[in-house]
């Protein structure tokens, strides 16, 4: 797994690649606190390279949502591949997060 962020105008955006397991959950989860406190108004999570995120890996943006709610952040899932962005709607994950294509991270 290769994670990077950069910081815009008004977000803070995760860029994923590879993986995302409980093996690394774990730096993913800090570099979303990091996010969280960074005062942007968006967080997006650039998911174009993520080939295959498991349930600790969606763990990590479930359990830190309320926190970013609570600051008011708007939360942004883009470019899941279709199979990841599947997952997500059959798990109704859609309705708690926002899903969009790679056109919000111009």
């Amino acid at each position: 797994m290769e994670f990077y962020h950069e910081i815009k105008e008004n977000a803070y955006v995760i860029i994923l690649a590879g993986n995302l397991d409980k093996n690394n959950a774990s730096e993913i989860a800090l570099n979303l606190r990091k996010a969280i406190h960074s005062q942007k108004a968006r967080i997006l999570v650039d998911c174009r390279n993520l080939n295959n995120i498991t349930s600790e890996g969606i763990g990590v943006f479930l359990s830190n949502l309320p926190s970013i709610r609570e600051k008011g952040m708007d939360f942004v899932f883009c470019g899941l591949q279709p199979h990841a962005q599947k997952a997500f709607e059959e798990l109704d994950l859609d309705k708690l997060v926002q899903l969009t294509d790679i056109s919000e991270l111009a």
